[in-house]
């Protein structure tokens, strides 16, 4: 009778999280990560089909748990210029978390990257919506859309640094006359 785990696929990931942050990409194997978890790795291969979809699943855990305490943050927010350092350094603090992976792995990171990309963008967008309404700055979506791409980007790359998006949140948001 196969031996039965209480909460495998969390034991796995939090295994998993561990070996990659200590090891690597290139040296992250599905053995090792069966070994300190006490299982076969077919137990692995039942939650996730392989190495990638492992590391996909780290990542989506990690950019939950990091969206949540955006949205927290962003809820206290009383300015757009707060919001936009909250979402800006919380997208930077997760790309330089997973620099190091991004940088090893052998296939198409932008082409997996940008699976994703529309989803973070609408995410960041929804924020900053919320913000907006709450505040009472009706702009449209495309705007809005745009200027989520604009604080993505700028996060995920090092040439725009806060201050510079922030001078370009000011001109698109002027402060409004009470």
């Amino acid at each position: 009778m196969p031996k039965l785990i209480k909460n495998a696929k969390e034991l796995i990931l939090e295994t998993s999280e561990k070996l990659l942050f200590q090891v690597g990409y290139k040296d992250f194997k599905i053995r090792e990560i069966a070994r300190r978890c006490g299982i076969a790795s077919g137990t692995i291969f039942n939650y996730f089909t392989n190495k990638e979809m492992l590391i996909t699943a780290i990542m989506a855990r990690d950019w939950d748990n990091l969206l949540a305490d955006i949205k927290r943050e962003c809820d206290l927010a009383t300015d757009i210029a707060t919001a936009v350092s909250i979402i800006y350094k919380g997208v930077r603090s997760f790309v330089e978390k997973y620099e190091s992976i991004f940088v090893d792995y052998p296939g198409n990171i932008i082409g997996q990257f940008r699976k994703y990309h529309l989803t973070v963008r609408q995410q960041i967008t929804d924020i900053l919506s919320n913000l907006l309404s709450r505040l009472n700055r009706m702009e449209p979506l495309p705007v809005i859309s745009i200027f989520a791409e604009a604080i993505l980007a700028s996060s995920a790359q090092k040439d725009i640094d806060l201050q510079a998006l922030l001078q370009f949140t000011s001109l698109l948001f002027p402060p409004v006359a009470e």
